[in-house]
């Protein structure tokens, strides 16, 4: 094995050598950690959808599709599926009985704690997986506004809507730097799921580590920042704004969480959290942020910070 660490993790775990130099003076020697985590084929995460049906059909219907799974430690009523083909295809998938996501941009949604009869907006809402688990947790009553710039995303996103029953979801096409023309004041709670080199789903993504390079890190905290600057004035006084990436990269995370506080006196993180974060799931909190890593927590790499408008 390569004496030099950064050569090591590079010939060694596959990575390119820029990204294993980050990482290492981020973690240290728990880097290869990381990086061994990032080489092994994760579950697909699979939660249940009570709109659509019982947990025991859900349960039914995963052994009879030969899956294998486990609970997840972090969530109620996920699982965690190998031999997952067989039940994100065909008849039982249509059924709309469960949603798929990675328990880690799951929680995202259960840091914003969306409750019913509430206005949530979801901007970058891509396929919508967030904007229908809001949706789900809200027991189908209220408003969540989904927005996305790409036509492709919203139809995915109208098709989730359809399959899982969420009716209370609404695509709209727009720039989340310009949310506040339309949405002013509007939303009890907003999620700001950022575009991010996505650097925390390498093991999800593999090929996401070559695909990107240094520049792209402050390029991407550059338009995180403007996105976060437009939706600021999208909240109600006393409401919340959630704000994630799914890379651990300080740039991307706590540094554009910095600067838009700087630039925003009206906001400030929040001192608390939802309950569903006590006891063991407290775990998850690093200085009152949801952050996960792949080697520590089984799931991809996020960050996630919640902030109250005065």
């Amino acid at each position: 094995m390569p004496e030099d660490p950064i050569h090591r993790g590079s010939v060694w775990y596959s990575h390119p050598s820029w990204l294993v130099k980050r990482w290492l003076k981020q973690l240290g020697e728990e880097a290869f950690e990381l990086m061994q985590a990032n080489n092994q084929i994760p579950p697909v995460g699979i939660g249940w959808n009570p709109l659509r049906g019982s947990l025991d059909e859900l349960e039914q219907g995963l052994a009879r599709a030969g899956a294998e799974w486990e609970a997840s430690p972090w969530l109620p009523h996920v699982y965690r599926v190998r031999h997952a083909g067989n039940v994100l295809t065909g008849s039982f998938s249509q059924r709309g009985l469960f949603w798929v996501m990675d328990e880690a941009a799951a929680l995202v949604v259960r840091l914003m704690d969306p409750q019913p009869g509430e206005r949530i907006l979801d901007v970058c809402a891509g396929g919508g997986g967030k904007s229908a688990l809001a949706a789900i947790l809200m027991e189908n009553r209220g408003e969540v506004a989904a927005l996305d710039l790409s036509a492709r995303a919203l139809r995915r996103l109208e098709e989730a809507r359809r399959r899982l029953g969420t009716t209370i979801v609404k695509p709209v096409r727009g720039d989340a730097r310009e949310a506040p023309g339309q949405f002013r004041g509007w939303a009890d709670r907003v999620l700001v799921d950022a575009p991010c080199t996505g650097l925390g789903t390498v093991r999800r993504r593999p090929e996401v580590r070559w695909h990107r390079d240094p520049a792209d890190v402050p390029r991407l905290a550059d338009l995180q920042g403007a996105i976060l600057d437009g939706v600021a004035g999208c909240v109600r006084a006393g409401g919340s704004l959630v704000y994630a990436v799914c890379s651990r990269e300080p740039e991307e995370g706590e540094e554009v969480i910095a600067k838009f506080l700087a630039h925003h006196p009206e906001y400030s993180r929040e001192g608390s959290h939802p309950a569903f974060f006590r006891e063991g799931r407290a775990a998850l909190l690093t200085e009152g942020a949801v952050a996960t890593w792949p080697h520590r927590h089984g799931t991809d790499g996020f960050l996630a910070v919640r902030l109250r408008r005065h």
